[in-house]
């Protein structure tokens, strides 16, 4: 039995699609994909058109031990992602030491919310897709205690996970 998110998937899409590699993914309405010409910190970003929030998604290059099942691989991709975000942010990080593990289609996720407590909150999915990890952040930058912007954020992230195709 698939367990859906907290969040749901019924975020409205364009029907615009943005490819890269072999993979299609549907861009949420109200965001537009931007180009990352400065730093190539993400392999596709979509922000929301008032620049209230962004959504970028990731490759992780993350050696699958064959010690690990696959949920212990994506719990050790989310452990990873957590630590590098705690390391940047030092003391302004919180997180509340919870996890949400639930199924985008046939795929499993997991899922943490995290905050920069003087600016922004924030939630990463780690997912794999035809063998490869990926890992789906959204940032809410503005107004980040509000509880309904943060539910819209979460479940525009998770449909345009959903929409992804190999």
């Amino acid at each position: 039995m698939s367990k859906p998110s907290v969040y749901g998937y019924d975020y409205p899409l364009q029907s615009v699609s943005h490819t890269i590699d072999n993979f299609s993914i549907k861009i949420p309405a109200k965001y537009h994909f931007v180009e990352d010409n400065e730093c190539y910190c993400h392999e596709l970003w979509f922000v929301k058109d008032d620049y209230s929030s962004d959504i970028s998604i990731n490759k992780l290059n993350f050696e699958k031990s064959n010690l690990l099942d696959y949920e212990d691989l994506l719990y050790q991709a989310a452990e990873f992602s957590l630590r590098l975000i705690k390391t940047k942010l030092k003391d302004n990080f919180l997180f509340d030491g919870r996890y949400e593990w639930f199924d985008i289609g046939e795929r499993k996720a997991i899922a943490f919310r995290y905050e920069n407590k003087n600016r922004y909150s924030g939630r990463i999915v780690i997912t794999n897709v035809a063998g490869v990890l990926l890992e789906s952040s959204a940032l809410l930058h503005n107004d980040r205690n509000n509880q309904e912007l943060l539910s819209e954020l979460f479940k525009a992230q998770n449909s345009n996970l959903e929409s992804l195709t190999y």
